[in-house]
């Protein structure tokens, strides 16, 4: 045991190494950078949807996602708290712009600036390994996870086998794709309808994943 902390390990083997601009415990004079997230802006319909979709106080939704508390902030104004930003955990309190999402994914699968990859090719295998499938009971939506990564080339089939990653509650998304080499950050400020990765994901995705196989 050496007695640092989680996020103290991250910034000395890590962000700093790699010269990641992800920070778990974004520094007091970064903040004039960092940008506040907006609420989700739905149309008509949407709403509707979500209306009739609410979850109540006391329902497994309500408890995961912390709004059965009548003090709990909104899950879009979360990331605006300094106290989530300063103390970093990993759960949900990374600070990270996209270009360092795709940084840290690149540094784990492929290495950057000469350094060799953090990960070995039979952990990135296990990653992305499926371990459940099915009906979120939590969010109502399909899942798809390996060990502790969402398994994405079930939801974006035009990534290459052993692709894993994460999407954000905004709408943000973060994954790598050893097969082709590709890392990918996305960050998006207003939360996007109905949660997730927001649907232009699979457009932008699609067109990196083909520009990176044209440079092979």
């Amino acid at each position: 045991m050496t007695g640092q902390s989680s996020q103290e390990l991250f910034e000395e083997r890590i962000r700093a190494p790699h010269g990641l601009d992800f920070y778990l415990g974004l520094p007091e004079e970064l903040e004039p950078r960092f940008v506040t997230t907006l609420p989700m802006l739905p149309t008509p319909a949407q709403q509707a949807e979500i209306d009739a979709d609410d979850s109540g106080p006391e329902s497994l939704a309500a408890i995961a996602f912390n709004t059965h508390r009548p003090d709990a902030p909104e899950l879009w104004d979360f990331p605006n708290q300094r106290i989530a930003r300063a103390q970093g955990q990993a759960s949900a309190g990374g600070v990270a712009s996209a270009r360092g999402l795709a940084g840290l994914y690149a540094a784990a699968t492929t290495g950057r600036d000469g350094r060799p990859p953090l990960l070995k090719p039979d952990t990135m295998a296990e990653f992305a390994q499926i371990q459940s499938i099915g009906y979120d009971v939590v969010s109502r939506v399909h899942k798809a996870f390996g060990l502790g990564f969402s398994a994405v080339t079930e939801f974006y089939p035009f990534l290459g086998q052993g692709a894993f990653g994460h999407s954000g509650a905004a709408g943000c998304l973060a994954l790598a794709d050893p097969r082709s080499g590709l890392a990918y950050g996305y960050n998006r400020r207003r939360y996007a309808y109905p949660g997730g990765a927001a649907a232009e994901n699979a457009d932008l995705l699609r067109a990196c994943v083909t520009a990176a196989r044209a440079t092979r």
